[in-house]
């Protein structure tokens, strides 16, 4: 369809909207920059906060950040309600056992891996993780590239390039860093799984949080290669929102009310 790519039309917007049983949002650009949530996405999800899940590639906040933010909001979300891509992928290294990992990330990723079981190892690895890691630097790239070229298994919460930032400023992001990784080591021959959009697992877990069917719920977001796209792919309806042009949310808000 092709308002998953362009700017909907008003009547685009109340054919994808009308019909919607649930509603999945973005974060990072289309309902917040910089954390900070746009008007037009609060009103949205003050309304609609019990049909409505927060599906992001976000990697550098867990959900109780999160949570923080939408009840400051005056947001009740539950917990459950909120994908994020960053604390996916640390559950599934988690799940790999007793195995050293090297988690590339904010330390207060690290923590959430620490407190969750995973056996931290900086120099020697089984599995990378690769998150938003604001203190990315030689080092680390030297060490991890390593670690892949030695046989380890490579998790990456997104292959986003960018995100928007305040301003017009964009923000580095876990893409950009697996690029430089991928400049050292030949990706090709490493075993890795991209965990965020627009690979099925967020949207499917939001969908089974909502206990509705991806046919049934409408993926909002602002990047048309990852949210859209892998909506889309699902059977999903999508809308382009962008928390720069507000038009689409508060049009989506008067077609369904509140």
């Amino acid at each position: 369809m092709a308002h998953g790519f362009l700017p909907a039309s008003s009547a685009e917007i109340a054919c994808v909207t009308q019909s919607a049983l649930g509603f999945l949002l973005d974060w990072d650009g289309c309902c917040a920059i910089d954390n900070v949530l746009t008007d037009a996405a609060a009103a949205f999800l003050r309304a609609h906060q019990a049909r409505t899940a927060i599906v992001s590639n976000n990697s550098s906040n867990t959900v109780d950040d999160f949570l923080e933010i939408l009840s400051d909001a005056g947001i009740a979300m539950p917990r459950e309600q909120v994908i994020l891509a960053g604390v996916e992928a640390l559950d599934r290294a988690a799940k790999a056992g007793q195995v050293d990992v090297m988690v590339l990330a904010h330390p207060r990723m690290r923590a959430v891996a620490r407190n969750i079981g995973i056996r931290l190892n900086r120099d020697e690895a089984d599995v990378v993780v690769l998150l938003r890691d604001t203190r990315f630097s030689y080092s680390r790239l030297e060490r991890a590239a390593n670690a892949l070229r030695k046989g380890a298994r490579l998790i990456v919460a997104n292959p986003d390039l960018t995100h928007p930032g305040a301003e017009g400023r964009i923000k580095p992001e876990t893409g950009a860093l697996l690029s430089a990784l991928g400049s050292c080591v030949n990706l090709d021959a490493v075993e890795m799984e991209i965990v965020g959009k627009p690979k099925p697992g967020l949207y499917l877990k939001a969908c089974r949080a909502l206990n509705l069917e991806p046919e049934s719920v409408v993926m909002m977001g602002d990047n048309p290669a990852t949210d859209l796209a892998g909506a889309e792919a699902l059977g999903m309806k999508s809308l382009l929102v962008r928390a720069s042009e507000p038009g689409v949310l508060e049009a989506a808000l008067q077609e369904i009310g509140v």
